[in-house]
Order: structure tokens, then C-alpha cells, then sequence
């Protein structure tokens, strides 16, 4: 390297430092913070079906899992817009805080349920406050520099996967120790707390805010967003990829039920192999994200993203064939080695095509639209489930994500 090469690396150091001077701490402690909440927020989450069936729920058990799946993320599809024109206005920070604090302050109150009515309910109070991986990342990518974000990104993405690794297994130990399963919402409800306390204490942003004073809309910002040519494919794509990665989480639970219950003997401890399912997906994700991350500050989201949506594809063929919860296992261990790079990519791409003070709001629409994948994904599971069989679920998700991706690699081209 020559010495004018030094010089000129030199100074964009210390232009990085002084642009973004929290980005290196910031990016030691979110993760830290999103493995926390993952652990609370996957203590109890795989568990649902089990949750409601002990409330005393035995018929269409898909049905009502699907139904209030469906609400929980309807409600958090309709608010995060809001928080992201807030966090655009007033800084991202304090929408971390929002989300941390306040799902661990709503999962508190869950284990109070005395029925399924009352369960669903105060399960959608979680929802009104969900999204603190997405809050994260936008805080990150607000506050990184631009070279380092594909790193940043997958390092925060790799703290809350290892959280959703641990989380499972924490979870079916603790099942096993309490005469509720519903009552695992108050461990998750303290680590939330936990996250958050973190994030208050040692997270620090330089605010870049929009012009002119915030103002309640929904509509307006989305339409604004949509005239980018790009963006509209590119939401598509990753609605169509979160049902098969988030929306199909209780799916595959369910799934799991039912092949323990074909299989000779039947029953069985459907916890673990529940469990099992779960962290088989994250531990994969966890080892490949880092890779993954400088994969994309290397060659592009863009290419990456598109081979992420090729993946998922494939990697969903067996479960149209497979027969026993163990198969169920590995299968969900490969998606998740070569489908991870899919979120932190989309991130990467809404941040490049978003007009300038809209990257928060771009992100939070984004997050919407996941989270009515979350949401409709086991609703419509809960639909043809017991008309047609789950297979046949998984391969309308693969039709449809295929179809998604044709499309967005079109208008790439263009």
C-alpha cells in the first residue's frame, strides 16, 4: 500500500469516527440485547399450540393457532408504520426502548389469561409493541458507516438468532417445571426488561432526523415509498419469504404434532422435538451470519439476496416428502444455513433505495408487511391445513416465493 493510499484510509477513518462515533458500541451491545429478547421472545413462542391446548382448546387446534396468529400480527402490521414515522422524527433509540420494554411489560401480563379469549388478547398487547430486531437495525444502519453495515447488520441479526437457539431449548426445560405452560411469558417478560435496560444504559445514536414535525399518517408515506421503482417488488419478495421463515414457526410446531402422531407408538414428548425444530433453524443461522455478512459488503445485497430466495425454495422441497420429526430437524437446519442472508440483505437494499430521511419508515413498512406474513401465514395454514394436509401449505409458500423472486430479478434487470 503506498503512502498516499494510507493517508486517504487514514482520513476516512477518522471521517468515520467523527460522523459515527457510537457505531462500535453500539454494534458490542445490541446484539447482546436482541439475544436476550430472542431468549424471551422464544421461551414461549414455539410453544403456542401446547399453550392453548392446556386452556382446553383440543378441536381445530390449526384454526384457533391461525386465527390469533393472524391477529397478533395484524396489530403489529397496522402500528409499525407509526413507530417508524416516530423514530424518523425523534430519533430511533427510543423506539428499541418501546419495543423491548414495553413486550416485556405486556408478556408480564399474559400468564393472567384464564382463557383462550382472554389469552389472544392480551397476546395481541405483545403484538402492539413487537418489532425490536427491526428497531434495532434501523438504528444501526442510521448510525453505521456505510461500508460496515452488511457486518453490522448480520452481527445484530446473529445476536437474536442465537437467542431464538437458546430460546427453545430454555423453554422445554422450563416447560417441564411448570403446571402452565402459559406462565413462560413472565420468564420472557423479564428478559425483555433485561434487553432493554441494556439498551437505555449503553446505546447511544446521532440522531439524523426528518424535516418538518411528525404527524400521524399511514397511507400517504407508503405511497411515497412505492413510486420508487424498486421498492415495490422488493417488499413483495420479503413478505412472501417471512411466511416461509417467521410465519411458519407455530406451522412447523404444528407439523411436528402430527408426525409424532403418525408415527407407530404416536404421542411422545412433542415438546422436544418442538423445541428441536426451532433451534435447528436458528444454531444454523447463527454459524453462517457472520459469513454471510461480509458476503454482502463483498459482492452486493442484491445478488445475495436473490440466491437467499432461491434457497428457501429448495430447501422446502422435503418437507412434501418427509416422514419423521428427525427429517423435520435437518431439513429445517439447511434452510436456515443458506436462506439467513435473506433479512439483513433486504435491510441493506430498503436503506440504498429509500428516499433520503425515509430509511426508518421504509424499514418499518417492511416490517409490517413481515409481520402480516407472520400473521396470514398460519391463518391460511389453519385453512387448508385440515382440508388438504400441511404439505400441501408448504407447496403453495414455495409457488409463491418462487414467483415472488422472477419478478423481483425483472425489475433488477430493468
Amino acid at each position: 500500500m503506498t503512502h498516499k493510499e494510507n493517508n486517504v484510509t487514514d482520513h476516512d477513518a477518522a471521517e468515520e469516527s467523527r460522523k459515527y462515533p457510537y457505531w462500535q458500541r453500539n454494534l458490542r451491545v445490541l446484539p447482546f440485547a436482541n439475544l436476550l429478547c430472542a431468549i424471551g421472545f422464544t421461551i414461549s413462542f414455539p410453544f403456542l399450540p401446547l399453550m392453548v391446548r392446556s386452556l382446553g382448546v383440543t378441536d381445530n387446534l390449526e384454526t384457533w393457532i391461525g386465527t390469533m396468529m393472524l391477529a397478533f400480527y395484524v396489530v403489529s402490521f397496522a402500528a409499525n408504520p407509526v413507530w417508524g414515522g416516530i423514530a424518523d422524527h425523534y430519533g430511533r433509540k427510543i423506539m428499541v426502548l418501546r419495543a423491548m420494554l414495553g413486550m416485556g411489560c405486556a408478556m408480564s401480563l399474559v400468564p393472567f389469561a384464564p382463557s383462550p379469549l382472554w389469552f389472544a388478547g392480551l397476546f395481541c398487547l405483545v403484538g402492539l409493541c413487537n418489532g425490536f430486531t427491526p428497531a434495532g437495525m434501523a438504528l444501526l444502519v442510521a448510525n453505521t458507516p456505510p461500508r460496515k453495515i452488511g457486518t453490522a447488520l448480520s452481527y445484530a441479526q446473529t445476536g437474536g438468532l442465537v437467542g431464538q437457539t437458546a430460546g427453545p431449548a430454555l423453554g422445554t426445560l422450563l416447560a417441564t417445571f411448570v403446571s402452565h405452560q402459559h406462565t413462560l411469558f413472565w420468564f420472557s417478560g423479564g428478559l425483555m426488561f433485561c434487553g432493554g435496560t441494556l439498551v437505555l444504559l449503553f446505546v447511544h445514536e446521532i440522531k439524523q432526523l426528518a424535516p418538518g414535525k411528525w404527524k400521524l399518517e399511514w397511507i400517504g408515506s407508503l405511497r411515497e415509498l412505492l413510486a420508487v421503482p424498486r421498492l415495490g417488488p422488493l417488499y413483495l419478495l420479503s413478505f412472501l419469504f417471512t411466511v416461509m421463515w417467521s410465519g411458519n414457526v407455530t406451522i412447523v410446531s404444528l407439523y411436528v404434532i402430527k408426525l409424532r402422531a403418525a408415527m407407530p407408538g404416536g404421542g411422545g414428548d412433542d415438546a422436544f422435538w418442538i423445541g428441536a425444530a426451532a433451534m435447528a433453524l436458528a444454531f444454523s443461522s447463527v454459524i453462517v451470519l457472520p459469513f454471510w455478512g461480509r458476503v454482502i459488503d463483498r459482492y452486493g445485497p442484491a445478488r445475495v439476496m436473490a440466491f437467499a430466495g432461491g434457497a428457501a425454495v429448495v430447501t422446502h422441497l422435503p418437507l412434501l416428502v418427509l416422514d419423521t420429526p428427525l427429517e423435520l430437524v435437518i431439513s429445517r437446519f439447511v434452510f436456515g444455513l443458506t436462506a439467513a442472508a435473506m433479512n439483513p440483505a433486504v435491510v441493506q437494499l430498503l436503506r440504498m433505495n429509500a428516499p433520503k430521511g425515509m430509511d426508518a419508515r421504509a424499514i418499518s413498512y417492511a416490517t409490517s408487511f413481515q409481520f402480516f406474513a407472520m400473521g396470514l401465514a398460519p391463518f391460511i395454514a389453519g385453512i387448508i391445513g385440515p382440508l388438504f394436509g400441511l404439505r400441501v401449505y408448504f407447496a403453495l409458500t414455495m409457488i409463491a416465493l418462487s414467483c415472488g423472486l422472477v419478478f423481483w430479478l425483472r425489475t433488477a434487470r430493468q
